[in-house]
């Protein structure tokens, strides 16, 4: 058990989360930049909250992000009772409103795993969760996932104790365990997601014909279209995440705003619905780039969602949106304090981020509103 955790589970045990849950609502901790310490103050505008998951169950890809059922089942029946949880249609609305109080939560998951269907599905209809499911529209297409899941299945397969790769420079990577493979993986991709994306593609190529994927390795990982409209019967949402999930900042402008329309037409055309908001793939600032939130409205979208982690505010720029990733560690109790922290601390830093800037403005509230899921 981490220090964290042990410390959130005597928070939990000595009725402190529960006191901190309070606080959280009329309070906040101002981290202001130029101050050693934070102040406290009143809470003067609405706080939204809006949590990032990617994959629910345990077992293959993304090895990097797994949460058992049981697990996010307990966060579910926890928000449900401690949090009002709201679409992400109705965080627009009233992050749009000025005169809009108190906090909320709405949950969103990014790519679109096929445990979304088979593990979340169930446990969002059962505490009637509202979710917004961004789709990797290329992945869902053609039924295989995307480069970087690649990567990571290519280094559980590669052959021998080691692993080099030309990234720049000649890199070694040591593979004793099925840890160390994933720490690899995660290594190369990093790197990767630094590169013009045609270089990327160029280094994914090489790595494919290097390290051979059989095709039970990569069937049945993602959503079918057939999955995705049960879910949205179910009143699940769905946005885009681009059509192959490349880092948008590394990618010529035409690219970008390609990845963005098609995504949007490719879902629009196969849900025969309106998909009126987006999520950056992998979402922080150097991912998504200047520019970012006037490509987004450019592209017809009235939200666009980044990784920078902090809570939304009323008056909030809804094409740059805040998302916390909270809940992938399985700790209740360190996800309760994870909760408490996101709507007690106040980081001007982000919300900056998150605030209009000059020369754009969000999209008007009268677009056609469809609620969305993300996935990264």
């Amino acid at each position: 058990m981490s220090k964290r955790e042990i410390i959130a589970a005597g928070l939990k045990r000595t009725g402190g989360l529960s006191l901190l849950e309070r606080i959280s609502r009329s309070y906040e901790l101002k981290f202001d930049g130029h101050s050693r310490w934070p102040h406290l103050s009143r809470v003067s505008k609405a706080k939204f909250a809006i949590l990032c998951y990617h994959r629910i169950g345990t077992g293959g890809i993304p090895f990097y992000s797994e949460l058992p059922g049981a697990a996010f089942d307990a966060q579910m029946e926890f928000l449900r009772k401690h949090y009002r949880v709201i679409s992400l249609e109705q965080l627009l609305r009233e992050m749009d409103d000025p005169n809009s109080k108190g906090q909320a939560v709405a949950v969103t998951f990014d790519d679109g795993y096929r445990g979304l269907f088979t593990e979340a599905l169930p446990i969002l209809t059962k505490h009637q969760i509202p979710a917004m499911v961004y789709l990797l529209a290329g992945a869902i297409e053609s039924g295989e996932p995307a480069w970087y899941d690649r990567i990571f299945l290519a280094l559980q397969q590669a052959p021998g104790p080691s692993f080099e790769i030309e990234l720049g420079e000649l890199r070694r990577f040591d593979l004793p365990t099925h840890q160390s493979r994933v720490n690899a993986a995660a290594s190369i991709v990093a790197e990767l997601r630094k590169m013009p994306d045609a270089r990327r593609r160029e280094c994914c190529a090489v790595l494919d014909k290097r390290v051979p994927l059989p095709a039970d390795a990569l069937a049945n990982r993602m959503l079918t279209w057939n999955q995705v409209r049960e879910m949205q019967k179910a009143e699940i949402a769905f946005g885009a995440h681009t059509m192959t999930h490349p880092v948008i900042s590394r990618l010529r402008p035409a690219d970008a705003q390609s990845e963005l329309t098609e995504s949007k037409r490719l879902i629009e055309e196969r849900l025969q619905t309106e998909i009126p908001d987006f999520a950056f793939p992998f979402g922080h600032a150097a991912d998504c780039g200047p520019g970012a939130a006037e490509l987004v409205a450019r592209c017809g979208f009235r939200s666009g969602a980044t990784t920078t982690h902090g809570a939304n505010r009323s008056g909030g720029d809804r094409l740059s949106l805040l998302r916390a990733q909270i809940g992938e560690e399985g700790s209740l109790a360190l996800f309760a304090f994870y909760m408490n922290q996101l709507f007690l601390r106040r980081d001007e830093s982000a919300e900056a981020a998150s605030q209009p800037a000059s020369g754009h403005a969000a999209p008007p509230p009268d677009v056609r509103e469809h609620e969305e899921a993300r996935a990264s």
